[in-house]
């Protein structure tokens, strides 16, 4: 709303309402004179409300990026995040945008200087993976200063990179279960067995305690994990997860329920803390150390069948070629294997503690075209008799 005087030099002043500020309390106005007109006053005052309801940053405000973001960072978004997410914050913030943002007014921070900047961010070789979470940190911060009404509109709507999606390298049931069978009595079996069937995070899987394995009901609730810590390698039991849908029930199958209900008979007495998974001393899990004899072991089977007769100079049978990767690829296994044999898109999800059906669905797009095939053969066998 605008208010019109006229001043004693016979110029006309308008005073535009804002609102009020959410931090203070006090109202927002802007102030304008030196019109020779109450018309030419009038016309500004329609203009500059123009500009605010097409989301133009109007407001006069001098706080620093930098300022606005470390109070935002440490009495807003910290204590929201995991140990390492905070770490990857503060890397963003320091090494990114504070050097090359932080001295700008929020007021007067624009599309044209974010995108400059992500301009740069690419040109000086950074992948735009790290590009796009750096901008994400950038944009959560802004959308907290335009919730509290200190911009108008997000300067990060800007022209990004196309980024190559990452190819999902997944195994089929049989080749799952030719590398379960071939594990078997090692240390890296259980915790394979579990991360195939369930779909758990590593940490999540190392973080398992037996309080979260419900035996009678078939079911496991996952409340924490096992985490490096990136700032002084240290291990650590943390109760808070990646994100909220992480905290979740995931109903288990029979042959995992009789699995661990042994497993659980033949572990020590000394297991205070009650943890599902022990390394070779018998203490807490670190995901670390499974990964990399999780790896070793998948490398004995890089070499295609030929290859390792070669190498080997005798005669082999019980061996096949399995495609390659990093632990996790057990829990996109798992997802693919669900997902192909019909499970429904929302169950998956929720198993796997995606924020929502459509990370799933972009996650493991590659498996569209076998389900479309599916499909098709369905519909084929309702209706071959027309």
């Amino acid at each position: 709303m605008a208010s019109y005087r006229q001043l004693d030099n016979k110029k006309w002043e308008v005073t535009i309402d804002l609102g009020r500020d959410p931090a203070t309390g006090k109202r927002i106005r802007k102030f304008k004179s030196g019109f020779k007109t109450k018309k030419e006053a009038t016309a500004f005052a329609n203009s500059f409300s123009v500009d605010v309801a097409n989301g133009l940053n109007v407001i006069d405000n001098k706080i620093l990026l930098k300022d606005f973001m470390e109070s935002w960072y440490n009495d807003y978004k910290m204590e929201t995040l995991s140990i390492n997410t905070r770490t990857n914050y503060e890397s963003r913030m320091n090494t990114h945008i504070i050097p090359q943002l932080g001295n700008i007014e929020i007021g007067k921070l624009n599309a044209a200087t974010v995108q400059q900047f992500y301009n740069n961010l690419i040109k000086t070789g950074n992948k735009p993976n790290s590009c796009k979470k750096i901008m994400e940190t950038l944009s959560s911060c802004l959308k907290y200063a335009k919730k509290l009404k200190l911009i108008n509109y997000l300067p990060t709507d800007i022209e990004k990179v196309q980024q190559d999606k990452e190819k999902v390298v997944v195994w089929d049931d049989n080749q799952l279960k030719y590398f379960l069978n071939q594990i078997k009595g090692t240390q890296l079996y259980l915790p394979a067995l579990i991360i195939s069937l369930t779909g758990l995070r590593i940490g999540e899987m190392c973080g398992l305690r037996w309080d979260n394995v419900d035996l009678e009901e078939g079911a496991i609730h996952i409340r924490e994990q096992v985490i490096i810590d990136k700032k002084n390698h240290k291990l650590i039991h943390a109760k808070i997860l990646k994100t909220d849908t992480a905290y979740r029930s995931i109903s288990i199958p029979p042959v995992l329920i009789d699995i661990l209900s042994k497993h659980k008979l033949e572990q020590p007495q000394s297991n205070e803390k009650g943890f599902v998974i022990l390394d070779k001393d018998n203490n807490m899990a670190n995901p670390r150390n499974v990964s990399m004899d999780f790896t070793k072991k998948v490398a004995k089977y890089k070499d295609t069948l030929e290859d390792k007769i070669e190498k080997s100079k005798k005669e082999i049978t019980d061996y096949k070629q399995l495609p390659q990767f990093s632990i996790h690829g057990l829990r996109h296994t798992h997802a693919t294997i669900l997902l192909l044999k019909g499970e429904n898109i929302k169950v998956i999800s929720e198993r796997l503690g995606h924020k929502s059906t459509q990370i799933t669905w972009d996650t493991y797009s590659h498996v569209l075209p076998s389900m479309k095939k599916q499909t098709a053969d369905l519909l084929n066998s309702i209706f071959d008799d027309l």
